[in-house]
């Protein structure tokens, strides 16, 4: 069901990433990312769904996807700078169709694992299209980023 949801998340992204201005990456470490990059929150009280849906995207058409849980919102980034890091692709997100998705991890002074800073923890309403809640958010545990694929997503 993890999948599923995850699935239907990504694909509302992608619709979002469509809107994605042009432009190209720089170089390592100090490097303006130029693309819209996702911080994906913890949805920390997020209500069951109601909905069954077929879904079709470039792998195929997917009956039957039960939705659960509202879990995660995806808002866009307004900066995004290396701090540290090899040379960024070039990279065209006029191009992309879909979102990769990076575990986000975080380390104390110790480098041992922990978890990520909370989110702005007021209740906030969220609209899509399948449902309005009210919710509280919780960590970030992903960064989305709008990707290619090669071969390229079918014409």
């Amino acid at each position: 069901m993890k999948s599923r949801m995850i699935l239907a998340v990504l694909m509302t992204l992608a619709l979002v990433t469509s809107l994605v201005p042009a432009g190209y990456a720089g170089t390592g470490g100090g490097s303006s990312i130029n693309a819209t990059l996702f911080d994906c929150y913890v949805i920390q009280n997020g209500a069951d769904s109601p909905y069954v849906l077929e879904l079709t995207d470039r792998f195929g058409v997917h009956k039957n996807l039960t939705l659960g849980r509202s879990r995660m919102l995806c808002t866009p980034t307004s900066a995004a700078v290396v701090t540290s890091g090899p040379a960024l692709n070039v990279f065209d997100p006029g191009l992309a169709f879909e979102l990769k998705c990076y575990d986000r991890v975080v380390q104390n002074q110790n480098g041992q694992g922990q978890n990520g800073p909370l989110g702005p923890g007021a209740a906030l309403k969220i609209i899509d299209p399948l449902s309005t809640e009210t919710v509280t958010l919780g960590q970030i545990p992903m960064i989305c980023t709008p990707a290619v694929t090669d071969p390229p997503f079918p014409q």
